[in-house]
């Protein structure tokens, strides 16, 4: 039987957006937290790293401030660098079974010099003691759109930093949500006149960020957002001509309707 790990979580009032939602960005910190506890109850052998590579969440829901979330994580597989974890997230007080976040990434070994290196021997079966499974293929990235993108600028904070002192993945989805409500609110789009929720995430991360590197975020909408609608959205964080990060969301824009059912 794989090894799991639960922790509980209750989405605080500063992991909320002004509607009162659990941002995707605190979820990351969720995903990131529990990942650490569950190595550090195990006592993971080594002196080498984690860093995330590439991160898909899909959100059934939006989570409400002060939800309790009860939260599982567990091995999904392994090659000799790199570990697929799975995440789950259930409200403690739903009466079903089914998760409201679900999530997957694929965290990559690298030394003190943030070089990839193996995994200590016997890491992956102490997740998959029955025998090491590859991990689970994701569709390959879609090309950039080739229209022009609207852009905006960023310049890396000390609090984006980690303790791999590059820019933290979470902190690459607050720029790249905060990116987005610049331009809606350029096309007049503002949090009175829509409620705007995630339903799915994919972000993967090429490069590091570091401190007080200044960064363009470029952003294309596949049909720019309209009431009653979902749409999905291109962006990429870039150091001059190099692409850092990718990543592909799809929302839903809440009409006056169904927005009294969340």
């Amino acid at each position: 039987m794989r090894r799991q790990f639960c922790h509980t979580y209750t989405a605080r009032y500063d992991e909320g957006d002004c509607y009162g939602h659990l941002t995707p960005s605190a979820f990351l910190r969720y995903m990131q937290d529990i990942a650490a506890l569950d190595a550090e109850d195990i006592q993971l052998p080594g002196d080498g790293y984690w860093i995330i590579k590439r991160t898909v969440i899909d959100f059934a829901a939006p989570v409400q401030m002060h939800t309790r979330l009860e939260m599982q994580t567990y091995g999904m597989g392994f090659t000799r660098i790199t570990a697929q974890r799975g995440y789950e997230a259930r409200i403690s007080t739903a009466s079903h079974d089914q998760p409201v976040i679900a999530a997957r990434s694929l965290w990559v070994y690298v030394d003190k010099r943030g070089r990839p290196a193996r995994m200590p021997e016997g890491t992956a079966a102490i997740w998959l003691p029955e025998g090491p499974v590859a991990p689970s293929p994701e569709a390959p990235f879609p090309p950039a759109p080739q229209d022009t993108p609207e852009t905006t600028t960023y310049s890396v904070r000390f609090s984006d930093t980690d303790l791999m002192q590059h820019m933290n993945n979470a902190a690459y989805v607050e720029v790249l949500d905060n990116a987005a409500w610049e331009i809606y609110i350029r096309a007049g789009i503002t949090p009175e006149t829509a409620i705007l929720t995630a339903q799915q995430y994919d972000i993967e991360y090429l490069e590091s960020a570091r401190l007080g590197e200044t960064l363009e975020i470029k952003t294309w909408f596949d049909e720019f957002p309209a009431a009653g609608h979902t749409f999905t959205r291109y962006q990429q964080v870039m150091r001059g001509d190099l692409v850092l990060a990718r990543a592909r969301s799809r929302w839903l824009w809440h009409t006056a309707e169904n927005a009294a059912q969340l």
